[in-house]
């Protein structure tokens, strides 16, 4: 997989094209853009729709051959005491809900300033899911009607 930078100041103000594939555009590679026959067939539209949706959280890595896209640790809505972090594997070519899997981890602040792994709400993950799918339609229709 390659490593996006956790923030603008790793790079000196936005992500590096340096630390993607030797060759691709950042909008090759994030956005799944140019794609050969050695790369599984993700959908374009749920691997943009993923990277807008999960936009509130920095992004630890990405690999269009597999469709994984990974967050780092981010603050949770509101929360100081709590981080999420999401996994989401676009899986098929086709725009649909069996094409998508998103993951949720949380952890929070013990008293001892340990961050210990908690409980996810279960409706978490298809919030999220149905939020890819619902963009993921939008970009589509944007592109048939554009």
């Amino acid at each position: 997989m390659e490593d996006i930078p956790k923030n603008a100041n790793e790079t000196g103000g936005g992500v590096d094209q340096g630390s993607f594939l030797e060759g691709q555009s950042i909008r090759e590679t994030l956005l799944g853009e140019g794609r050969d026959e050695n790369r599984l067939p993700v959908n374009k539209y749920l691997w943009r729709a993923s990277l807008d949706t999960l936009s509130f959280l920095p992004l630890a890595s990405v690999d269009t051959f597999s469709g994984v896209i990974a967050t780092d640790w981010g603050a949770a809505a509101g929360g100081t005491n709590e981080r999420v972090r999401v996994t989401t594997f676009v899986r098929d070519a086709e725009l649909s809900a069996t094409a998508l899997d998103v993951s949720v981890f949380r952890e929070t602040l013990s008293p001892a300033g340990v961050w210990q792994t908690a409980d996810v709400d279960p409706t978490t993950a298809s919030r999220l899911e149905d939020a890819i799918l619902t963009r993921a339609r939008q970009l589509r229709i944007a592109d048939v009607d554009g």
